[in-house]
């Protein structure tokens, strides 16, 4: 099982590379990057807090930008791709198949993250001098949350349409970004339930700005058991369609 979740994570990987997509995620941020350095050093004002922020809403923009053309090319493989017969006959289990390609499209994710991070600190450190690890710790953060809506983008792309699985993912993003407050609706047992099911993405924006290392932990559990979940779900929908 991990030899073929590997392998289809692999086939993600090299074809992201060779279509230059980490390559043109670079492209793409060195500038915003770049303008937002020189924005700084016309306004000293701003010190290098007006980077780290500027660069943290860029994390997540290139995330979303990241999820939707790694998701439209690697998944839809039942509704709107000819299904892939040869791997569904030869491995034991379905859910082999979306793990897999989540694991690929998570670890694209994260290297254009690390990439990105880094751009960002030797700015700071062109701009104040010091060489700081916030960005490293934002990455991560984005990260964590944009695997568990990566989840539910495959686990909607199992049964939904190209437009449908947007048309569905768009109000669940809200929604998660709304679950403290929609939980206070419902009783103790069934708020904590419903985190379950629908993420609290609060939960990562509060740690962005903390420094303990076991918030991250307690995150990275979190964004797991929370991805495995739907993960889990996508598995059971492939395998009781009939292929």
């Amino acid at each position: 099982m991990f030899k073929q979740t590997y392998e289809l994570a692999r086939l993600v990987i090299i074809s992201s590379l060779r279509r230059n997509i980490i390559l043109a995620s670079f492209l793409i941020m060195l500038p915003l990057i770049l303008a937002a350095w020189l924005f700084e050093i016309s306004n000293t004002g701003f010190q290098s807090g007006f980077i780290l922020d500027a660069g943290s809403g860029l994390m997540t923009l290139f995330a979303v930008l990241l999820l939707g053309v790694l998701g439209f090319e690697h998944l839809f493989w039942v509704n709107e791709q000819p299904t892939p017969w040869f791997l569904f006959s030869r491995i034991r289990s379905r859910i082999i198949f979306p793990l897999g390609k989540f694991c690929g499209i998570s670890l694209v994710l994260i290297s254009v993250l690390i990439v990105f991070a880094l751009l960002l600190s030797l700015l700071i450190y062109l701009t104040s001098g010091s060489f700081i690890l916030s960005p490293f710790r934002v990455a991560f953060i984005v990260w964590a949350e944009y695997s568990v809506f990566l989840s539910v983008f495959i686990f909607f792309s199992t049964f939904l349409s190209r437009l449908m699985t947007v048309g569905m993912i768009i109000p669940f993003v809200f929604i998660a970004n709304s679950a403290s407050f929609l939980k206070t609706f419902f009783p103790n047992w069934l708020g904590e339930l419903l985190l379950i099911v629908i993420p609290d993405a609060g939960i990562f924006e509060a740690v962005i700005e903390t420094e303990e290392i076991f918030s991250l932990f307690l995150v990275l559990a979190y964004s797991i058991f929370i991805s495995l979940f739907y993960i889990t779900l996508a598995g059971f929908v492939l395998r009781k369609k009939d292929l």
